[in-house]
């Protein structure tokens, strides 16, 4: 059994076949889906489908940096997270990368804004972070003790992620791990300690060994639980037992 702990199964490419989508992805054993909002029109799309799919869509809500500018709507964005079913805040973060994003001071500004509204709800926080390790670290280190939380689908070296994990965070690795080239992330995923290791795919953005981004599913959650335990040489059944015990520890879940 595994919960994948990040997914947009709001995403607009999930629309015609969500319903085969949860059908394959619990046919693999996994069995739930935490699954971020990131502008405002997610939000009640989030909603929706947390109410439809109860208990198996778990939903999260917030701003991810790239729509840090857009309007941000403070009001509206706690009435999702006071409501009973929500389990996190996220998607939030800091993208830094050279494309074009919000200024960095405009992600600074709405990150921090809703790291307070996590800990003051006392939820979990899920962490994009890209091009950005230093000035999240310096957010983050503040909060030590305040807020619980992942960094999600972790991209940096082995000294930053120990740093996260100081901090109390949690690592999610996605299918980036399961590339065969993909070095860094095979030292990250041995040495990140297992009571603070959860599973996810990002689907439908990152890909695996096997299968391209626009075509990774929750079900492939599975995947990256195997790379795991062959890179760690312990059994599939621990690592789906260990990050889902996480995974229900963190989100607080029945």
């Amino acid at each position: 059994m595994l919960i994948d702990t990040h997914c947009h199964l709001n995403d607009p490419a999930f629309d015609a076949s969500l319903s085969e989508v949860i059908d394959r992805a619990e046919k693999s054993g996994v069995v739930s889906f935490v699954v971020p909002a990131y502008d405002r029109v997610s939000l009640s799309k989030t909603a929706d489908l947390s109410a439809r799919y109860e208990g198996k869509i778990l939903p999260a809500y917030g701003f991810h940096p790239w729509y840090a500018g857009s309007g941000v709507n403070y009001d509206i964005l706690l009435l999702y997270l006071r409501r009973k079913t929500t389990v996190a805040v996220g998607e939030i973060g800091l993208d830094f990368t050279p494309h074009e994003t919000p200024p960095q001071n405009v992600q600074i500004e709405v990150f921090i804004r809703q790291l307070d509204y996590a800990r003051a709800l006392d939820l979990p926080v899920l962490i994009h972070c890209r091009k950005a390790h230093e000035a999240m670290y310096d957010i983050l280190k503040p909060y030590h003790g305040g807020i619980r939380g992942i960094m999600h689908s972790f991209s940096g070296t082995l000294e930053l992620m120990n740093r996260f994990l100081d901090l109390g965070l949690s690592i999610s690795l996605s299918g980036s791990v399961t590339r065969d080239t993909a070095k860094k992330y095979h030292k990250n995923a041995q040495a990140v300690p297992m009571d603070q290791l959860l599973i996810e795919t990002d689907a439908p953005s990152i890909a695996t060994e096997t299968t391209g981004a626009s075509s990774v599913e929750p079900r492939h959650a599975q995947e990256v639980a195997r790379k795991i335990a062959e890179l760690r040489s312990i059994s599939f059944e621990q690592v789906c037992e260990k990050t889902t015990d996480n995974a229900r520890n963190l989100f607080r879940l029945p």
